[in-house]
């Protein structure tokens, strides 16, 4: 089965195993695409990054002020950031599954 990564970075799950701590200093603050028999198993995300994404989760769910910084990975040419945002915090919010992509 073909599946789109969705960072950057992978590694095998016997090497995430051995070294995690490695594994997310290689990847230089980026989430790890962590395999299996060559298929994604999940993604390991520094707290940092996930400290952000929960931030920017929480203020779409808000909307009541500007975001004076938007973290550099939430930001894109020609993307309708309310919109993405508003979307991702309602599948978050409900449970729903689906590529991640289709946010951007």
């Amino acid at each position: 089965m073909l599946q789109k990564v969705m960072c950057g970075y992978t590694t095998p799950i016997s090497k995430f195993k051995s070294n995690p701590n490695a594994a997310i200093a290689e990847a230089g603050g980026d989430a790890i695409a962590v395999s299996s028999h060559n298929e994604i198993q999940f993604y390991a995300v520094p707290a940092e990054l996930y400290e952000d994404m929960v931030e920017f989760v929480e203020f779409s769910q808000r909307g009541t002020s500007d975001v004076k910084n938007i973290p550099a990975k939430f930001t894109g040419e020609g993307l309708d950031m309310d919109k993405v945002a508003s979307e991702m915090a309602s599948k978050i919010k409900n449970g729903d599954g689906g590529d991640y992509e289709e946010w951007s």
